[in-house]
């Protein structure tokens, strides 16, 4: 045998064998990077998706209790307007809300009375003669201080199981109800249960209270307030029923733990979606937030479930050393398996991405809220579809366009102050109303999320919209409820207080002059009496109509009660003035009325007030305006009564 060429060694190391382990190496290298920068991509994508959602779900919880907050301020107002609400005024007061269509999650709105301990008794025989017969305050027991449920609705058999109960008796319910009366907020309490489970599908509840104070009584102290409160206007909450009304199902891939105050543990727990579910381990997506609602804390726990699991790289080092301690023929093989098992990851991991941007993809064009990218100079680049449908814009059509160009009052100060906020990274929530395509308005809750680069430079914005015009419908209705005379459509009695001090404030501002005028109808309980309370109501309503002709568009009618009314007149300088409009609404007055082809026939006697002549405050003008019209009413019909004519103003 010829002995090897000593070249032999060196041919095989340069041609072959080098060149494979270059190659090998190289080969290694760069599939370490792209899976890297792959693996980098997905987990980023993933994350701005979870943040995004989780950051909706908080959102959407706080707006839901901001709503309820407005249905107890609109309870609240109806004893501002009455002395004494009736069980029948408060369920058309709640029935006028629809909780079922525009408050979905609330069990119901009731007024739970303070009661001493020395009126128990009357108080349960009075709750007994309005047709309650085995009324009494529950638990039993003595106390110094009682409260009772002694209106709810709707009255189902739900919220009957808890008429009666005394919520005050409880310590968790106790300290909500007097934080609430103490500081004359809105107070939520912590975790119950509530009278009105059963033994089948038991819930967590939370209550929200709001103090209700006599009218016109000081509050500036304790023992003030003490004199002037009369209970709480209150909603109870059942929270796997809110929580499903809120969010709806549209979460399944996230688990959702909602805890009171910040310990989360299983005393505090509130809420959880996925109860049977185990944690996610510490390698997926989790995220807290709190919430602050009505001086209560909340800790919300998002997880991220584990659909599909993770999927598993093998370890580089290993693979390497298997490389490098083979021979060629293993050095080759093991490069084939490794390209072979790098383009299988390489597969996995684009597929796993294109499913997460799809997911993601999905997330946001299934959205109930309207999401959209902007560039630098706030112009569209994305909408998703539930924008476009809320806008009545086609996408192309807003694509390029600028975000604060859908403001009705459009300017360029308001486009140089919104830029300025966002270029300073500042996230923010805001009220705004957008005009749509056919000129409508649409009014949203706008979440914007700046993009800033290191050097402060805005380099985009993620803008999410909330439709809320219902909502403030709905607000905007409640508010009308609680300021206006359901039967007549005039001010009421708080509404008209709350324009005469903001007269007098005027008047003695500018030394101006006003007239304030106090009515009531001659023979009403006549006609009551007669023809029934379907007439009264109607000869109300047209008086009420009679009274709006003969003023004008600066002057405020009212009703005050049953029959009467009262008139603020603007720009009056003379008595003389203030009595011919009196004389002119007595005359429309005058004239007959008719019901179902009944003729009958009221009057007026109409007494005036002339600030400053008869009074500088409302109680001193009010007063004089009503003893003028009794002196009107004493004398006969005749002109309406007043104080001697003044000389003009200024």
């Amino acid at each position: 045998m010829k002995p090897f060429p000593s070249e032999a060694p060196e041919r095989l190391l340069k041609h072959i064998l080098a060149p494979t382990l270059v190659a090998l190496g190289l080969a290694l290298f760069l599939g370490t990077i792209i899976i890297s920068r792959i693996d980098k991509a997905y987990t980023q994508a993933q994350g701005n998706a979870f943040l995004l959602e989780t950051s909706e779900i908080t959102l959407k919880i706080e707006q839901r209790f901001k709503a309820y907050r407005q249905v107890l301020r609109g309870a609240r107002a109806l004893f501002a307007a009455s002395r004494e609400v009736s069980r029948d005024e408060w369920r058309r007061y709640v029935e006028a809300l629809r909780l079922d269509e525009d408050y979905t999650g609330i069990q119901g709105v009731g007024f739970a009375q303070s009661i001493p301990a020395a009126r128990l008794a009357e108080h349960e025989q009075h709750v007994r003669a309005e047709g309650f017969s085995d009324y009494r305050v529950t638990p039993a027991g003595p106390r110094a201080e009682y409260s009772a449920i002694v209106l709810l609705e709707p009255f189902d058999w739900r919220n009957q199981r808890a008429f009666g109960y005394d919520m005050f008796s409880e310590p968790v319910r106790r300290e909500a109800m007097a934080r609430a009366r103490r500081l004359g907020i809105p107070a939520l309490s912590g975790k119950v249960r509530l009278v009105q489970e059963t033994s089948t599908d038991v819930q967590p509840g939370v209550l929200l209270y709001l103090p209700v104070f006599r009218e016109n009584l000081p509050l500036q102290t304790d023992a003030q307030r003490e004199r002037a409160f009369m209970g709480w206007v209150y909603s109870p909450f059942r929270l796997g029923d809110l929580l499903a009304g809120t969010l709806g199902d549209t979460h399944q891939h996230l688990r959702i733990r909602i805890f009171d105050d910040h310990a989360l543990s299983a005393d505090t727990l509130l809420f959880d979606s996925h109860p049977d579910s185990p944690l996610p381990g510490k390698g997926s997506l989790q995220r807290k937030a709190l919430l602050e609602l009505d001086n209560r804390s909340w800790t919300l726990a998002f997880d991220l479930l584990p659909n599909p699991p993770p999927r598993s790289h093998a370890p580089l080092l290993e693979k390497l050393a298997v490389v490098l301690i083979g021979g060629l023929v293993v050095l080759l093989t093991v490069a084939l398996c490794i390209s072979r098992e790098r383009a299988r990851e390489l597969a996995r991991a684009s597929a796993s991405l294109r499913a997460s941007e799809l997911r993601y993809s999905s997330l946001v064009n299934l959205s109930q809220d309207g999401i959209a990218s902007l560039d630098s100079k706030l112009r569209f680049t994305f909408i998703n579809p539930r924008l476009a449908a809320m806008l009545g814009y086609r996408d192309r059509d807003l694509l390029g366009r600028r975000f604060e160009s859908l403001y009705p009052n459009h300017s360029l100060a308001s486009s140089r102050t919104l830029r300025e906020r966002l270029a300073q990274g500042q996230a923010h929530r805001f009220e705004q109303q957008l005009q749509r395509a056919d000129g409508s308005l649409l009014t949203a809750l706008v979440a914007d999320t700046p993009d800033v680069d290191a050097d402060g430079k805005l380099r985009g914005v993620i803008v999410t919209l909330t439709d809320i015009s219902e909502r403030k419908a709905a607000e905007e209705r409640v508010h009308y409820l609680a300021t206006h005379d359901a039967l007549t459509g005039l001010a009421n009695r708080p509404m008209f207080l709350e324009h005469l001090n903001t007269s007098l404030l005027i008047a003695r501002r500018h030394a101006t002059r006003f007239a304030v005028l106090f009515l009531d109808l001659d023979r009403f309980k006549a006609v009551n009496d007669g023809l029934g309370h379907a007439a009264g109501d109607a000869l109300l309503v047209e008086t009420a109509e009679r009274l709006r002709r003969c003023l004008r568009a600066s002057d405020l009618p009212a009703r005050q009660g049953g029959d009467e009314f009262m008139v603020l007149l603007h720009h009056i300088n003379t008595a003389a003035e203030a009595i011919g409009v009196a004389n002119k609404i007595r005359q429309a007055i005058d004239q007959p009325f008719s019901f179902e082809g009944h003729a009958c026939s009221v009057s007026a006697s109409i007494g005036i007030a002339i600030y400053p002549d008869d009074g500088d405050d409302a109680d001193t003008l009010t007063r004089r305006a009503d003893e003028a019209m009794y002196r009107s009413k004493a004398g006969g019909r005749s002109p309406a009564d007043g104080p001697p004519e003044a000389p003009a103003a200024g």
